[in-house]
C-alpha cells in the first residue's frame, strides 16, 4: 500500500514537472535569423506592397543568397520604390540587433538608397527612422545597428515589438534605376560575432 503522504507528493512532482514543460515549451527563443523576404518564389513577389512607377521580378542575376534575388527597376517619379508587407512576428524586432540585406548596384555610378522605418501606422517624417544607403557599384552588404536608430525629430528609439512598415526607394530618379536585393533579414549576431 502506497502511503497517502508519498501519494500526494507524488501528484506534486509531476504537476510540476507537467507545468515546467509547458512554460518551456511556451518560452521558445527566437531564431538567430529571421528572414524577412528572400525573394526565392513568386509568392515572395506578393509579399511586396507594389508602388507606381517601380517593377519588381526574380532574377538569378541579382541573388547572393539561395537561388534568386529581386531586380527592383524604378523610374522617375518622386519615391519609387517598395514596402514590405510584414507578419505579425516580423512586426517584433525584440531581441535582434540588425537589420541586414545585400544590394547590387550594376550601374557604374553609386546611388542613395533610401530607407523608412515606422512604428505606427503613417508617422509624420520625424516620428519614423528615415536614412540612406550610399550603393557603391557591385555588391554592397547592408547592416543597420537596431539599437543606433532613432526616429528624425524627436530622436527617440522605435519600439521594435510593432514595427509597422519598411520602405526602401531613391528619391526623384531622373531616369531608370536598376536595384538587385536580396537576404532581408534581422540579425542576432554578425557572422564575425558567432565566433
Amino acid at each position: 500500500m502506497i502511503h497517502p503522504f508519498r501519494k500526494s507528493v507524488s501528484g506534486v512532482s509531476q504537476r510540476l514537472l507537467l507545468l515546467a514543460i509547458l512554460l518551456l515549451a511556451g518560452c521558445q527563443r527566437s531564431p538567430q535569423t529571421l528572414i524577412l523576404n528572400d525573394f526565392e518564389t513568386p509568392a515572395d513577389l506578393d509579399r511586396i506592397v507594389w508602388r507606381c512607377r517601380t517593377t519588381f521580378s526574380l532574377s538569378s542575376r541579382y541573388r547572393t543568397h539561395g537561388k534568386s534575388g529581386l531586380l527592383m527597376t524604378m523610374y522617375p517619379d518622386p519615391y519609387p520604390g517598395m514596402s514590405l508587407k510584414l507578419t505579425p512576428e516580423e512586426r517584433d524586432w525584440r531581441g535582434y540587433r540588425y537589420l541586414a540585406l545585400e544590394v547590387i548596384n550594376p550601374g557604374a555610378t553609386p546611388v542613395a538608397l533610401c530607407y523608412r522605418i515606422d512604428d505606427q501606422a503613417n508617422p509624420d517624417y520625424k516620428e519614423r527612422v528615415n536614412g540612406v544607403f550610399r550603393l557603391a557599384p557591385g555588391v554592397n552588404h547592408l547592416r543597420l545597428e537596431l539599437a543606433a536608430l532613432r526616429t528624425s525629430g524627436s530622436r527617440r528609439p522605435l519600439l521594435w515589438r510593432r514595427v509597422d512598415k519598411v520602405l526602401f526607394f531613391v528619391v526623384s530618379p531622373p531616369a531608370k534605376v536598376e536595384l538587385g536585393v536580396d537576404y532581408l533579414r534581422l540579425e542576432k549576431f554578425t557572422a564575425d560575432e558567432r565566433h
